[in-house]
């Protein structure tokens, strides 16, 4: 199965999501958009995982949140990679709670590199993909729509948990089915 560790996201956050994309949308680009419904924030993909070894992600899973206490998180800012002017990826970032969620991802990252899942080379940055660019027609304008974003506030959710969720991918889109809810339970 494909499993991945992530941030479920506020209905509020996941209303402004929409707003925020149909100001996006408008040029002659071709765009895959992301369902709302399916936006969180990954904080660690794992791939194909056996089931005989989903016991232990969620053991690592468990032991890191026992080392968080909840934290607020802003949603802000939209974004793509590798830039604005050339987007492949289109993005909402964090700015309040980033670093909670930069330790939170290296902790998950480096525990489970223990148990043997690969590590990612490039360095993980928090954000929410809210769209995947297929081809560019008009990329001035859809850098502008971009850069007129940058600043935009999707809103504020206190991270209480941290989900392991198995992707399960379908002709029509991905179906998500959360395994385990885990809540942060630091000090």
């Amino acid at each position: 199965m494909r499993v991945f560790i992530a941030v479920e996201l506020s209905e509020s956050i996941r209303t402004t999501l929409v707003q925020i994309q149909g100001k996006l949308r408008g040029t002659g680009d071709k765009i895959k958009w992301v369902d709302p419904s399916l936006i969180h924030l990954t904080l660690k993909f794992l791939g194909e995982v056996r089931k005989e070894r989903l016991g232990a992600v969620i053991e690592v899973a468990q032991k890191i949140a026992q080392k968080f206490s909840p934290f607020l998180m802003e949603v802000k800012g939209v974004g793509a990679f590798p830039t604005p002017s050339s987007p492949r990826v289109i993005w909402l970032g964090v700015d309040r709670g980033s670093t909670n969620l930069q330790r939170l991802a290296s902790e998950l990252e480096n525990h489970l590199a223990k148990d043997g899942f690969s590590k990612e080379k490039k360095k993980w940055t928090p954000h929410l993909t809210l769209g995947r660019v297929k081809s560019l027609v008009e990329p001035q304008k859809l850098s502008g729509l971009i850069l007129g974003e940058k600043e935009v506030v999707a809103g504020e959710m206190e991270v209480k948990e941290i989900s392991v969720i198995e992707s399960r991918l379908t002709p029509s889109g991905p179906i998500y089915t959360v395994l385990e809810r885990i809540r942060l339970e630091g000090n």
